[in-house]
């Protein structure tokens, strides 16, 4: 099996680059915006290289290493599927764009089928993205 293809998701929130960065990369963000609410999802996050994060809801989960960290510009990690056998790759670029950020998502080292269905899982994920950014407060993500 071929693992040469990639799911490219291109995304834009009302929202500063730090702040995306954040719900990108703190556990309880996560926790808050990735999976609905109803899946009663568990996160954990060490954003540092080389560092751990994970979301788990049950039946369904992912976890992997950060490998390189550029806040709050550039971030790739590792990326496994809870039962999956290899590790996958996430590329996510962060640019502003007016009074918002622009999110490039690159999901790579993935073969076609699964290409696929990760495109359609961030875009899923991505729509509940600006509304934890519209309810939380920038002083709740300060570190």
């Amino acid at each position: 099996m071929a693992y040469d293809r990639s799911a490219v998701i291109k995304s834009r929130v009302s929202a500063p680059p730090e702040r995306v960065w954040f719900a990108l990369t703190d556990a309880g963000a996560l926790t808050a915006w990735y999976w609905p609410a109803s899946m009663n999802p568990r996160a954990f996050s060490e954003p540092v290289v080389g560092g751990r994060f994970g979301v788990d809801a049950g039946e369904m989960g992912f976890a992997g290493e950060y490998r390189e960290l550029d806040p709050p510009r550039r971030l790739v990690q590792s990326w496994r599927w809870a039962g999956d056998d290899r590790d996958s790759r996430v590329t996510i670029e962060l640019t502003p764009s007016g009074d918002g950020t622009e999110l490039l998502i690159v999901h790579d080292e993935l073969d076609e089928e699964t290409a696929e269905m990760y495109r359609a899982g961030w875009e899923s994920c991505l729509t509940r993205l600006p509304a934890y950014l519209a309810a939380s407060t920038p002083r709740a993500e300060s570190r």
